[in-house]
């Protein structure tokens, strides 16, 4: 280990926690320092909400898994209301996103079956991808054609096909084309799992809604409720059937300790606050793009630096005039940068201010 760690150093790949003595908003304190923070996923800026009545009511912790006697009412309402946003039959919460792509995906996915993954989907599919017995390949990131190719060459070799996608991805803010992969979903009887964790309350209830694409039965929708929603927990949507199925085989739903009730209380709660604030971060995305002339769908903006060090020193740089944005770096991404996350309670003189750090240095 140590090894390792001592190689980690010299490549700039060396990573270390960073304390925060504040609640998560546009203003924390890091390190013993306030600064502006431009990296969280916070993007509706809703984490710092509280509900006293929700605490009061349902108190803090579940008790138990939600097949023993954890599942409680609050639980049930919040399914009710997000497979209603979502446009699906049903859906189940589960206790993280990480748990919901790996649980979902390793459950249905079996032996003789194939998984077409893009390559720069989420670790959390990555990961469950490699636990189910499935036959995986990887198509080029939002490469309809590759797809396709794979799909002609191999669809009838395989008993289920599953093409899986991020709907926004997470280091890049681009969104993959959701409408040529319903297409060929129906061309080719497959079925499509999107990971909705960076686009719900940011680009619409659902990225389905740029597409005007309803979700059907061979559709499956993963999304989150600690980024825009401002919670802790996660959810998977799709048709009754599907969410029988989970509650009966799904082990990463199955063997924990359900969600704290307080905190389904309190994501129905930040649920009513979200129109209104999608409507205004959006024109904040829209006047930080044309800003930065960085190609965004979302309220991610990489700002690549190529390597480790030039990421390390702009990071480094924009600490020391109050701004936090940390570097990320390979394995994380292959090319290295600056994630740039814009949020509801960013003014428009602090994008501008991080605008004209960046103009100065790169753009």
């Amino acid at each position: 280990m140590e090894k390792e760690l001592e190689t980690l150093k010299r490549r700039q790949l060396y990573r270390e926690l960073k304390v925060l003595s504040s609640p998560q908003g546009k203003k924390i304190i890091i390190n013993g320092r306030e600064v502006l923070n431009f990296s969280s996923n916070d993007y509706l800026s809703l984490a710092s909400k509280f509900s006293y009545e929700c605490l009061e009511n349902w108190k803090s912790g579940a008790g138990a898994s939600r097949l023993v006697c954890g599942n409680f009412e609050v639980h049930e309402v919040l399914e009710q209301k997000l497979a209603e946003l979502k446009k699906t039959e049903a859906a189940l919460l589960f206790s993280t996103g990480y748990m919901a792509n790996l649980g979902v995906i390793s459950t249905l996915a079996k032996e003789g079956d194939l998984i077409l993954s893009d390559e720069l989907n989420h670790a959390s599919i990555i990961d469950g991808c490699r636990l189910s017995k499935a036959e995986v390949k990887i198509f080029k990131h939002c490469s309809v054609e590759e797809l396709e190719l794979i799909l002609s060459k191999e669809r009838k070799n395989y008993r289920r096909c599953f093409i899986v996608t991020d709907s926004i991805f997470s280091m890049d803010g681009d969104i993959a084309p959701l409408d040529k992969l319903f297409q060929l979903k129906d061309l080719y009887d497959a079925i499509l799992i999107i990971d909705d964790a960076h686009a719900t309350g940011v680009v619409g209830w659902s990225s389905l809604e740029i597409f005007d694409l309803i979700p059907d039965e061979r559709t499956i929708i993963v999304g989150t409720l600690g980024k825009a929603l401002g919670t802790f927990g996660a959810f998977v949507a799709g048709s009754k059937i599907l969410k029988e199925y989970l509650i009966n085989k799904c082990r990463s739903f199955i063997f924990t300790t359900a969600l704290p009730p307080y905190i389904a209380c309190q994501t129905l709660k930040n649920l009513e606050l979200v129109p209104k604030r999608m409507k205004v971060l959006q024109k904040k995305i829209e006047f930080f793009k044309n800003l930065t002339r960085i190609n965004s769908m979302s309220a991610i903006f990489p700002f690549i630096t190529g390597s480790e060090e030039s990421a390390l020193k702009l990071s480094k740089s924009l600490w020391e005039k109050g701004i936090f944005v940390p570097a990320i770096r390979p394995p994380t991404v292959k090319k290295s940068r600056l994630r740039i996350a814009i949020n509801y309670d960013h003014t428009l003189e602090e994008l501008k201010f991080l605008a004209e750090i960046l103009y100065s240095r790169k753009i």
